[in-house]
C-alpha cells in the first residue's frame, strides 16, 4: 500500500471530531466503530468487550502455533464534550490540531494503516481501550492477559518531539494522607488541642524529603484540606499525593515508608491509604533487542537516529513490560498532549506507520512454550 496523506488525514479528522472523553461510552464506541469500518476487507476478527467504563475493541488475526505482536491503543481522551467548539480540528503548515489528535487518535490511524499493509499471514492482536486516561481500571486485566500471549507489545502512545521512543516510564502511586487530631478553641484552650493541620505540614515536608530525582523518584502533594474555622485547632486534615518511581526497588521503598510513617505529634494519628496503580516500565534486555531493530528500521526510513527516552508519565505499557518485551511511544509525533496546543507533526506519520508495519512482521514466531500455547480467547 502506498501511503495516502489525504485518506489518513480524513480518517484522523473523523476520529478527532468524534469526541470521546473518558466516561462518555457512546463517543468511545463511535470512535472504535470508525476503526472497524476501515478494516472490512481483511481476513480479521473483531469483538467488543463490554465494561463499566465502555467497550474494549479487540481486532486480531490468529494462526495456529504462532504468536504475534500485541498493539495497545485507547479511544478515550482527556477533553470534555464540547471542546471542539473552541479547539476545532484544523491543519496549519502540515501540523494537525484538535482535542486528542496526538494522544492518541493519530496513533489509531497509524495502527489502521500498518494493519492494512501487513503481510497476509502476520498474526497480531490490537486492543483499543476506553479508559487509559483514567487508569485502565476496566482494561488492565485483558491487557496483561494478551501481553502474556504475545511475542512483543507495541504501544501507540505519542513519541518524543524528535520521534524518540519511550523505553522507560514511571510507576504511579496515588495516596491519600488522613490525619486525625483533637479540636479545641485556638484562643481560650489551645494546649488541649492537637492540630491535624500542623501535623499535615510536617508530613508534607517529610514526604518531599523522600524524593530522589537522580533515580527518577518524584512526589507531589497536589490537594490539601483541613480544619473548619481559623479559631478552632484543626481536628482533621487530609492530602492527595502523586508518587512517580522508575524502579521496582524505589516502589518498594516508598510503600514500606508510607505503611509506617513518623508521627511528629503523638497526640494525632496519621495514615496513608492508596497504592501503586501502575508498576514501573523497565527497559529489559529483550526490549532492548527490539529497540535495536526499531533503530535500524527508522534509520533506513527517515535517515535519522532513533533515540530512547525515559518519561515520568505512565501508559498501559507499564502493565506489559514484565510480561512481554515492550516498546512504547510508537504512535504519532507532535507536541502538547493534554494541552490547548496539542498537535501532530504530519511529516512523521508515513515513517511511523512503516516502522510499526515492519516491527509487526518481525514479531511472528514459532510457539515453543506449552505454557503459552493458547488462542486469543
Amino acid at each position: 500500500m502506498i501511503w495516502d496523506d489525504n485518506k489518513w488525514k480524513e480518517l484522523l479528522g473523523d476520529l478527532v471530531q468524534t469526541e470521546s472523553p473518558s466516561g462518555f461510552v457512546e463517543g468511545i464506541r463511535a470512535a472504535q466503530q470508525l476503526i472497524v469500518e476501515e478494516l472490512p476487507a481483511l481476513e480479521l476478527k473483531h469483538r467488543f468487550h463490554e465494561t463499566e467504563n465502555g467497550t474494549i475493541l479487540e481486532i486480531f488475526r490468529e494462526l495456529e502455533g504462532k504468536r504475534g505482536a500485541l498493539l495497545l491503543s485507547h479511544a478515550d481522551t482527556v477533553w470534555p464534550l464540547g471542546t471542539l467548539e473552541n479547539m476545532p480540528f484544523r491543519e496549519e503548515e502540515n501540523r494537525l490540531y484538535g482535542p486528542g489528535v496526538l494522544d492518541m487518535k493519530a496513533g489509531l490511524v497509524i495502527g489502521v494503516a500498518a494493519i492494512k499493509d501487513l503481510s497476509p499471514g502476520t498474526p497480531f492482536c490490537w486492543l483499543i481501550t476506553p479508559d487509559e486516561e483514567t487508569g485502565s481500571e476496566a482494561s488492565y486485566r485483558i491487557i496483561q492477559k494478551r501481553a502474556r500471549q504475545a511475542s512483543v507489545t507495541f504501544v501507540l502512545e505519542p513519541g518524543g518531539e524528535d520521534g524518540s521512543l519511550k523505553i522507560g516510564r514511571s510507576g504511579v502511586g496515588i495516596y491519600r494522607m488522613m490525619i486525625s487530631g483533637k479540636e479545641s478553641h485556638a484562643g481560650l484552650d489551645p494546649e488541649h488541642g492537637a492540630s491535624a493541620v500542623r501535623e499535615l505540614a510536617q508530613q508534607i515536608l517529610w514526604l518531599y524529603s523522600l524524593e530522589n530525582r537522580v533515580l527518577g523518584t518524584t512526589i507531589n502533594v497536589g490537594v490539601i484540606e483541613g480544619g473548619i474555622r481559623p479559631n478552632v485547632v484543626a481536628g482533621s486534615a487530609q492530602a492527595l499525593i502523586d508518587i512517580r518511581v522508575r524502579t521496582q526497588k524505589e516502589r518498594n521503598r516508598l510503600q514500606q515508608l508510607l505503611s509506617a510513617p513518623p508521627q511528629f505529634d503523638n497526640r494525632v494519628r496519621t495514615e496513608y491509604h492508596g497504592s501503586f496503580a501502575r508498576p514501573p516500565m523497565d527497559h529489559n534486555t529483550r526490549a532492548e533487542s527490539w529497540f535495536g531493530l526499531a533503530k535500524e528500521i527508522w534509520d533506513r526510513l527517515s535517515g535519522t537516529d532513533l533515540a530512547g527516552i525515559n518519561v515520568g508519565g505512565a501508559s498501559d505499557g507499564n502493565f506489559t513490560a514484565r510480561l512481554s518485551p515492550t516498546l512504547d511511544g510508537l504512535g504519532a509525533v507532535g507536541k502538547g498532549s493534554h494541552a490547548r496546543n496539542e498537535h501532530v507533526n504530519w511529516d512523521f506519520m508515513k515513517w511511523r506507520y512503516a516502522l510499526l508495519k515492519e516491527l509487526m512482521e518481525q514479531a511472528e514466531e514459532d510457539e515453543k512454550d506449552e505454557d503459552l500455547r493458547t488462542n486469543w480467547s
